[in-house]
């Protein structure tokens, strides 16, 4: 009678667990349609870096896709020089800042915090870390950087919950 009542509460746990873990393993294998993509670099436009000089929000009317982010503009000309070219324009660690990256951290970035190094668009999570980087960052160290950052974000595992 104990092995009984103690299989069946095994039996509904188990039922119960998977019952509660199924919707995230179906959403984790869900990708959002480019209609639906929350935009890169929240939706900050990466030319405006290049051209202004400074970061400048696009729209959701003006967007492209490069290598599985969709990013947003501010008019159909620089999504035509975006397509053009799109490794010129995107940026380096669209997600996480590579200062942290190289330090084996994943912190995700700020885009009103930006440097242009060697034609890289950098985008960093802190004021103050960037400004730092600015003035002590020649070309040696940012390549040393770099080749840190992409390591470390080859060794990422990502994760969707959506």
């Amino acid at each position: 009678m104990f092995t009984r009542a103690l299989t069946s509460s095994m039996t509904a746990t188990a039922a119960a667990l998977a019952l509660a873990l199924s919707p995230l393993s179906a959403q984790s294998q869900r990708r959002p349609t480019d209609m639906n993509q929350d935009p890169a670099i929240e939706g900050y436009s990466p030319l405006s870096y290049f051209e202004l000089g400074r970061p400048q929000k696009g729209s959701p009317a003006y967007r492209s896709t490069y290598q599985g982010k969709q990013y947003w503009f501010t008019s159909a000309e620089q999504v035509a020089r975006f397509e053009a070219d799109p490794a010129a324009y995107a940026p380096a660690f669209p997600d996480h800042c590579p200062y942290s990256l190289a330090l084996g951290r994943a912190v995700a970035i700020d885009p009103s915090h930006f440097l242009i190094v060697g034609g890289n668009l950098l985008l960093f999570h802190d004021r103050a870390e960037m400004a730092t980087l600015r003035r002590t960052l020649d070309a040696e160290k940012a390549d040393r950087m770099l080749q840190r950052a992409r390591a470390a974000r080859s060794n990422l595992l990502e994760l969707d919950f959506d």
